[in-house]
């Protein structure tokens, strides 16, 4: 099996000239988190991050509208070819600890390999061993160190028009909803497999059921590793599931799901939370947890709907006052 077999095509770039305000558009409309930056000559000059966008540009005080996406294009893009086999994309994956690996045929980009797409094609062992090495702290240098100062020392008024514009976003109140094509029973069933939130969910490295109610998550918010845990304090077979924090900051939710005649579901997910420290009430500001949220649902639309409908496992349980 090759890269090309296992890759998302249809992949969309960046343009090396667009702004910083007009990529954060591109990735809030996409939903994704990251996007390959490409030339005129149409050859890939990098990848761009909302990471990126916030340390980098927001934080070191640069006007996004102003700032152009090639002067975040550094260093030499970690890329596999088409036609390499898929042990040597895992491997490339593991070394360069990245979740999208950008797929070149020659010097043409032609599509990406995310982790949930590992996950549907390679056995869970494999891609949950490439879960766990990506997910690995990485050693910090002194541009990793600056970058931390700058994002400490900056003012508030650092993203000041970005702020202004979308104060409500830093409020933390999130809703998103996609169409999953599977019958309500297995959508629900597939989202009750929490340890597999990884593979759909961006920046969740790990997620540890401790009982039928309580889950430990570890995860990357804003650029730091934090781990934290929830409760499930009502959950409902084919109808809901709502959680609330129990350590560390605000973050509660519930999702819904609705079905929308045999075969198809609406899946819909709604959360509070507050922000914390400059890079996340600036990244709530430019509307960040929101594309985050819609990019995780649409991975999960695709995870279900490539298994045809099956789930990788159920729990029909019921908590709250629905259930005993």
């Amino acid at each position: 099996m090759k890269a090309r077999d296992i890759m998302s095509g249809g992949t969309e770039c960046v343009s090396a000239g667009d702004t910083l305000e007009t990529a954060a558009r591109r990735l809030a409309k996409e939903g994704v988190g990251s996007m390959p930056i490409c030339g005129e000559d149409d050859r890939l000059k990098g990848m761009l991050t909302d990471r990126d966008i916030v340390v980098r540009a927001i934080a070191r005080g640069k006007d996004v509208a102003r700032t152009l996406v090639s002067e975040l294009a550094e260093g030499e893009p970690v890329t596999i070819g088409a036609d390499d086999s898929v042990r040597e994309t895992l491997a490339t994956m593991e070394r360069a600890q990245v979740r999208r690996l950008p797929v070149i045929d020659g010097h043409r980009l032609v599509g990406i390999i995310s982790a949930a797409d590992i996950a549907r094609h390679l056995p869970p062992r494999k891609s949950g061993k490439l879960l766990r090495e990506i997910s690995k702290p990485r050693r910090r240098g002194t541009g990793a160190q600056a970058a931390r100062v700058a994002l400490v020392a900056v003012p508030l008024v650092a993203g000041g028009y970005l702020l202004g514009k979308r104060r409500s976003a830093v409020a933390g109140a999130i809703r998103q909803s996609t169409v999953v094509n599977v019958p309500v029973s297995s959508a629900y069933d597939q989202w009750t497999q929490f340890e597999e939130f990884p593979t759909f969910m961006s920046g969740v490295e790990q997620v540890q059921q401790l009982d039928d109610r309580r889950l430990h998550w570890k995860g990357k918010v804003a650029g730091k590793v934090r781990d934290w845990d929830a409760t499930i304090t009502e959950q409902v077979p084919d109808q809901r599931i709502a959680w609330q924090a129990t350590s560390g900051k605000r973050n509660d939710g519930i999702v819904r799901f609705e079905p929308l005649g045999n075969d198809a579901t609406r899946v819909e997910v709604e959360m509070a939370f507050e922000p914390e420290g400059v890079a996340e009430l600036v990244g709530s500001a430019i509307g960040l947890p929101e594309r985050r949220v819609k990019g995780d649902l649409e991975r999960f639309r695709e995870l279900i709907e490539k298994r045809g409908g099956q789930p990788s496992g159920a729990w029909r349980g019921s908590v709250g006052n629905s259930g005993s």
